[in-house]
């Protein structure tokens, strides 16, 4: 299903072959991508999606695991006195429901095998599978904010824009075989996004922020190992983003090549999604240090681990 949604003209999907995770598990990895560091230098760091909401975009996540994210791993980095949850807070979240004890256990391991969100058993919810219910909010979130407009200068119809973010658990076990609960509702979703022309003026994001570190294959073998730090990335771009980041490279980058082509065989992180996400929030307007660092450039060919913001111990791209 993935492979339909490439429709030059339209939108243009690629994937990064050697996007390396920033560390062992979710901590680092997703600070790195939503605040831009792993232990943030500056007080009161603000996640990625404030900055979409500072710029005017709706914002809104869904959380399938009982998970605040900006509690869980920046909230350490404030004063209790000081922590706000104003000025990360989101227009609309979907989270709660996944706190009910019939899905996240109240009493004994929340994180067992037979219940919760890293269960290998069926994760559902009344009935229904929780990846059901988070693509059910998903979808009608989308149609309604793009049926939304309001009136801009010269009394112009305009929508505004919207930023979302969904963390599905399923691949978060050790035995492989919840992910195929997934399968059905996820081809789905990529179907109907594909087939609405949303990717014409969205770009859309779909990747891990680690592979998997449970199971057999991780603990014995290298093929599980290299799983783990390398997980899957992959990113549809609308075609007038896709040529504009042609022509800027080709204009001011050190190489005349394809940012696109070029990046799917070379060293990125999340790192260099987080300012992915500053570059887009700022669009079409360009801030040039995020614009570099984001995967709309070409990044360097032959990279390091160090060069990238990988520890030595867990760097699997070496040259």
């Amino acid at each position: 299903v993935l492979r339909t949604l490439h429709r030059p003209r339209s939108n243009r999907l690629s994937e990064l072959y050697r996007y390396h995770s920033t560390g062992f598990s979710t901590d680092n990895n997703t600070r790195a991508m939503y605040l831009g560091e792993i232990s943030p230098s500056k007080p009161n760091p603000l996640p990625v999606w404030a900055y979409y909401r500072d710029r005017g975009y709706v914002t809104a996540r869904i959380e399938t695991g009982c998970d605040d994210w900006a509690k869980e791993y920046a909230g350490n980095h404030f004063k209790s006195q000081d922590y706000s949850v104003g000025n990360r807070s989101l227009d609309y979240e979907l989270s709660s429901p996944f706190c009910l004890p019939e899905f996240y256990p109240r009493t004994g391991n929340a994180f067992g095998n037979f219940k919760g969100p890293y269960s290998i058993t069926a994760r559902c919810l009344y009935g229904r599978y929780v990846h059901d219910w988070a693509f059910g909010y998903l979808n009608q979130l989308r149609r309604e904010l793009r049926n939304q407009h309001h009136k801009g200068k010269h009394n112009s119809d305009l929508r505004r824009p919207y930023m979302i973010t969904a963390t599905f658990l399923e691949g978060h076990e050790g035995t492989g075989e919840v992910l195929r609960t997934l399968d059905k509702a996820l081809a789905a979703f990529l179907k109907d996004i594909g087939n609405s022309g949303e990717l014409e003026d969205t770009v859309l994001m779909l990747g891990a922020d680690h592979g998997l570190h449970m199971g057999l294959n991780f603990a014995f073998l290298q093929n599980g190992r290299i799983e783990h730090q390398n997980p899957f990335f992959i990113m549809s771009v609308p075609e007038q983003l896709h040529q504009f980041a042609k022509n800027y490279q080709h204009i001011y980058g050190a190489e005349q090549i394809s940012p696109f082509s070029a990046n799917e065989q070379r060293l990125t992180t999340p790192f260099e999604t987080y300012h992915t996400f500053r570059a887009l929030a700022d669009w079409p307007n360009v801030d040039v240090d995020n614009w570099k660092r984001s995967l709309f450039a070409a990044q360097k060919s032959g990279r390091t681990c160090e060069e990238a913001g990988i520890g030595a111990s867990f760097c699997m791209c070496k040259i």
